[in-house]
């Protein structure tokens, strides 16, 4: 299945409300759990897993069913075509750490 074009539109359109800033604080990011060694790179992939997330959420509330491979890679393919707009909205995320 090809996804239709008023999926595509949803999907961009659920990309966009993910952009906009939500003050999001976690303590779960902690670097020494992770041990990732950049925090700009760990906060792009953490952005960029809460779209596809919401994405495939929408995908299953849809059509009653996980994405078939070529859904899924379409999907992947929209995000990452806005990387430059995740990377750039992702200041809304605050790491904060447990002591």
């Amino acid at each position: 299945m090809v996804l239709e074009k008023e999926f595509k539109e949803k999907i961009s359109s659920l990309i966009d409300e993910c952009l906009i800033p939500h003050g999001i604080q976690t303590h779960e990011c902690d670097q020494k759990h992770w041990k990732y060694r950049s925090e700009e790179d760990f906060k792009y992939g953490h952005k960029a897993g809460i779209v596809m997330g919401i994405s495939m959420g929408y995908y299953i509330a849809k059509y009653g069913k996980l994405p078939a491979n070529e859904d899924l890679t379409e999907m992947t393919e929209m995000v990452e075509l806005r990387k430059d707009e995740i990377k750039k909205s992702f200041a809304d995320i605050h790491f904060f750490y447990k002591v």
